[in-house]
C-alpha cells in the first residue's frame, strides 16, 4: 500500500492496519489457510480468531491484535502465506490500542512490533501450553488469569472448543474438592554406592584394556559329542573324568599339528612372534575372588588321568584363593568353559601375549538329522575362537578346528596319538 493509498484509507476509513502472518516457531517459513473465521466488513475484536491456518508442524489458529472492521483479504482458503507476510488488514478506530499479552520476545516482522509479539505468545500458547485445546483468545486469556489449564477442562461448544462457562463449571469443580497441594517431603537418600575393586578385578581390567586393542579374528562351530559323551560314561567307571579334561587333551593333540596357535606376540618385536613347545593350556575359572586363569603345564606329555588331578588342584587352589604365580603365569593358549555357567557362543578376549582363545559353550541335547535323515538326539556343544589376526590367518584356525572337531566327534580317533 503507497502512501497516498493510506492516506485517502485514514482519511475514509480511519486508520487501516496491515495485519501480518505472525511467526508461528518451529522454523516455520509458511501455512495454508484452512478456514476464514471474518469475511470483508465484519467487526472483530481484540484475541478474536480471524482464521484457522496448518503447516507441516502444526494446525493453529491466528488470533487478531486489534478491534476494528475487516477490510481486506489478502488470501483465499486454501491459498499459502509466508510468515510475514500480508494477511488481512483491519480498519480501527484509534492508533493507541496495545496489546494486553505482549509479554514474550520472539523474532518477528519490523513494523508491527508489540503487537505481532503478543500474537506469536498467543499462538505458542494455543500449540503447548493448550494441547491444541480450541479456545477464544479471549477465553485462554480469562483462563491464564483464574490459573486453569485448558488442557483439563473439556469444552461444551462445537468441535470441543472452550467456552467462558466452562471456565466457571471447572473453577467451581475446583472448589468442591479437597485441597490436594499439601507438600509431601521424602527423604532423598543415595541408592548408588562406590565399589573399589579387588586385586583380581584390577588385573582382568588391566588385561582386557590391553586384549581389546588386538585386532581379532573369530570362527565359531558347532560339535556333536554325542560319542565323545559315551566314551566319557566309560571313562567314568575308573575314574570322574570331565569333559573339560577330554577337551584339553584332544585340544593338545591338534596343536600338534597347527604350533602356530600356541604361540606368544610381542608388540614391540613387531615382526617375529615366539612358538612354544610346551602346551601351558591356560584354563580361566569362577572363583569367589573373580576370574582367575591358572594353567597345566605341558599338557602334551600328560595323561588324561594326570590332566584330570591338575584341573582338579587346580580349582581346588583358586577356591581357596591360594594359586601362586608359577600356576598363574607361563600360559600359551587359553580355553574357558563359561557353559558351565551358561551360554552358547560367545566373543572371547586374548589373554596377551597368547594368540588364541577358546570360548566353550554348555553341552545342550538338541534334535539332529542322522545318515537316514531320522531326526535322533544329540549332544552339541559350541566353540568359539579369538585369534591375533596379526599373527593367525582364518584359513589356519579354520583347519586346526577341523582336526580338534574330528577328535571330538570321533574320540577312538585321537587314542592311537596318546602319550
Amino acid at each position: 500500500m503507497n502512501i497516498y493509498s493510506r492516506f485517502l484509507s485514514r482519511y475514509y476509513f480511519g486508520t487501516v492496519k496491515i495485519f501480518r502472518l505472525p511467526d508461528l516457531g518451529e522454523k516455520i517459513k509458511e501455512a495454508t489457510i484452512k478456514k476464514w473465521h471474518v469475511k470483508i466488513g465484519d467487526h472483530v475484536n481484540e484475541f478474536d480468531p480471524i482464521a484457522d491456518v496448518s503447516t507441516d508442524k502444526m494446525f493453529t489458529q491466528i488470533p487478531s491484535n486489534y478491534t476494528g472492521k475487516v477490510h481486506k483479504l489478502f488470501h483465499q482458503e486454501e491459498e499459502t502465506c509466508l510468515v510475514g507476510g500480508d494477511f488481512l488488514e483491519i480498519e480501527i478506530e484509534s492508533d493507541n490500542q496495545q496489546s494486553a499479552a505482549s509479554e514474550t520476545h520472539h523474532h518477528s516482522i519490523k513494523q508491527e512490533d508489540s503487537k505481532q509479539q503478543e500474537i506469536h505468545q498467543t499462538i505458542q500458547t494455543n500449540n503447548t501450553t493448550s494441547n491444541h485445546k480450541l479456545a477464544t483468545p479471549a477465553v485462554r486469556h480469562l483462563a491464564k488469569q483464574k490459573g486453569i489449564d485448558l488442557s483439563k477442562v473439556s469444552g461444551s461448544g462445537k468441535d470441543g472448543r472452550i467456552l467462558k462457562t466452562d471456565l466457571e463449571k471447572d473453577k467451581q469443580s475446583q472448589k468442591e474438592q479437597p485441597s490436594s497441594s499439601t507438600k509431601i517431603n521424602i527423604k532423598s537418600e543415595s541408592t548408588s554406592t562406590v565399589i573399589k575393586m579387588s586385586d583380581f578385578q584390577k588385573g582382568m581390567q588391566k588385561s582386557m584394556t590391553e586384549a581389546n586393542s588386538i585386532p581379532h579374528l573369530y570362527l565359531k562351530e558347532e560339535v556333536d559329542l554325542t560319542e565323545l559323551a559315551q566314551m566319557r560314561e566309560q571313562l567314568k567307571k575308573e575314574k570322574n573324568i570331565t569333559f573339560m579334561t577330554l577337551l584339553i587333551k584332544s585340544f593338545s593333540l591338534a596343536l600338534a599339528k597347527y604350533p602356530i596357535l600356541n604361540s606368544t606376540y610381542d608388540p614391540t618385536k613387531q615382526f617375529e612372534y615366539t612358538q612354544h613347545l610346551s602346551h601351558n593350556v591356560s584354563v580361566a575359572l569362577d572363583s569367589p575372588k573373580g576370574l582367575v586363569v591358572p594353567n597345566i603345564k605341558n599338557v602334551q606329555n600328560l595323561s588324561i588321568s594326570q590332566i584330570q588331578d591338575e584341573l582338579n588342584r587346580l580349582r581346588t587352589l583358586g577356591e581357596k584363593g591360594q594359586l601362586s604365580f608359577n600356576e598363574l603365569s607361563g600360559g600359551t593358549i587359553c580355553l574357558s568353559n563359561i557353559g558351565t555357567i551358561g551360554g552358547t557362543y560367545t566373543g572371547p578376549l586374548i589373554l596377551a601375549p597368547q594368540v588364541c582363545i577358546v570360548g566353550i559353550g554348555r553341552l545342550m541335547t538338541v534334535p539332529r538329522y542322522d545318515a537316514k535323515m531320522n531326526i535322533v538326539p544329540r549332544k552339541i556343544m559350541n566353540l568359539s575362537f579369538g585369534c591375533d589376526h596379526r599373527v593367525i590367518d582364518g584359513a589356519t584356525v579354520a583347519r586346526f578346528n577341523n582336526v580338534w572337531k574330528t577328535y571330538l566327534e570321533n574320540p577312538t580317533s585321537m587314542f592311537i596319538h596318546l602319550k
